[in-house]
């Protein structure tokens, strides 16, 4: 597993590697496709953790003109890798560590084991204001962290010595409010910080309709340790303190996941690929329905849904490449090649019509766009974007408004 780690020196003044041209013309036939309006990722520096946001401009590139950055009030952190080496890029080993939701951004603060939330203002979607004071996660080393409109509730999942899922009520004027007197114990048994990225938690999310919560780990195959999938039931408002786990057949590391419908998830699986994974929501039990390999995978870990291409598109930190992945069929559509030189990519997010990921490589942290306005599995590359003198190799994270 020792592919999950590359370590990078990141940047942060804004230089595009290569321009989009406008209206998406690179991108050939396309349409010129509906684009978000701002990008968002966390710096996760131990030194003071910061949310760096990027406007996106109307042919879907991040304009390296304007940004803006809002210190959570927390510190950022990194796992360690089986060799007892500072991981990085992909400090966090985790997908969700930056969510937005409802004109409302949720951060973790690894290092200092709090969540941070805050409002962005919907006219000018790169500035951010701080709602109340970070929350404790109630344990130790958060990595990720779920919104539910329907419950109008958070929660974080910890991944250190003291894990688990703690939650809270959210508003939208006096920030995060804790439902918990204690985490929600997952009992992984790992140290603070944790040693991976076997073995340490992936992900957490909430089903579309809010009925259930579910929380992804991943296996350590050196020692024959079984990562599962952790489903809390809610009932009437409240989630339940214990969760139904289960073991997906074939799954070895399961990582980054997307809900494609109430019970349908696409996962990656680090080793190997992906899995698309079937929730019953009587039982809520989770099984394997598709195991799909990935030809000269090092390390798939990342997801992001497109309802528009009904794909979901997922990245590896070893290979500078971009796979699509039909959301039923759970198999491989096409696979787009970056040109931009970069050894691979860590998260990704889909905003209107266009892909973006995340590349903490070769001295800065770069940002690349993939036009998707032609539909399932007609990927077009328009370009890369890189950031300097700032973020280093520890940023983790996108979301997009």
């Amino acid at each position: 597993m020792r592919s999950f780690i590359s370590i990078v020196v990141a940047a942060f003044s804004l230089t595009p590697y290569a321009l989009a041209a406008p209206n998406g013309s690179r991108a050939g036939q396309c349409p010129p496709g509906r684009p978000a309006r701002a990008l968002y990722f966390q710096t996760n520096m131990r030194s003071g953790n910061s949310i760096v946001a990027v406007p996106i401009m109307s042919n879907g590139a991040v304009d390296t003109n304007k940004y803006s950055t809002h210190a959570t009030g927390g510190n950022g952190s990194a796992g360690m890798e089986a060799m007892n080496v500072t991981a990085g890029p992909d400090p966090l080993f985790s997908q969700d560590s930056v969510i937005v939701k409802d004109n409302m951004l949720f951060a973790v603060n690894a290092g200092s084991n709090t969540l941070t939330m805050f409002n962005i203002n919907p006219r000018h979607p790169t500035c951010l204001t701080m709602v109340g004071e970070p929350a404790s996660t109630m344990g130790d080393f958060p990595v990720a962290v779920a919104y539910s409109r329907k419950l109008k509730m958070a929660c974080v999942l910890n991944s250190g010595a003291s894990d688990g899922v703690a939650c809270y009520s959210v508003s939208a004027r006096t920030g995060l409010r804790p439902l918990d007197k204690s985490a929600r114990k997952l009992n992984i048994g790992q140290s603070t910080p944790p040693v991976g990225p076997t073995g340490t938690v992936s992900d957490i999310f909430f089903t579309p309709d809010s009925k259930s919560l579910i929380v992804i780990v991943k296996g350590n195959p050196p020692t024959g340790v079984a990562g599962f999938v952790a489903v809390y039931p809610v009932q009437n408002g409240k989630i339940s303190t214990t969760p139904v786990k289960s073991n997906p057949t074939g799954s070895v590391a399961l990582f980054g996941s997307s809900m494609i419908s109430n019970t349908e998830i696409i996962a990656t699986d680090a080793g190997f690929g992906t899995m698309k994974l079937k929730l019953n929501p009587k039982t809520h039990v989770v099984d394997a329905e598709v195991k799909t390999t990935i030809a000269g995978q090092a390390a798939t870990c990342w997801t992001a849904y497109s309802p528009k291409t009904e794909s979901v598109y997922v990245t590896d930190i070893k290979m500078n490449r971009i796979e699509e992945i039909n959301a039923c069929t759970g198999k491989v559509v096409s696979a787009l090649d970056f040109t931009n030189g970069n050894v691979g990519n860590i998260d990704d997010i889909v905003g209107g019509d266009f892909l973006y990921t995340l590349s903490p490589s070769n001295g800065k942290v770069d940002i690349a766009v993939v036009s998707l306005a032609c539909g399932q599995g007609k990927m077009k590359e328009l370009g890369t974007f890189s950031i300097r003198n700032g973020p280093d190799q520890f940023s983790q994270g996108l979301a997009v408004l």
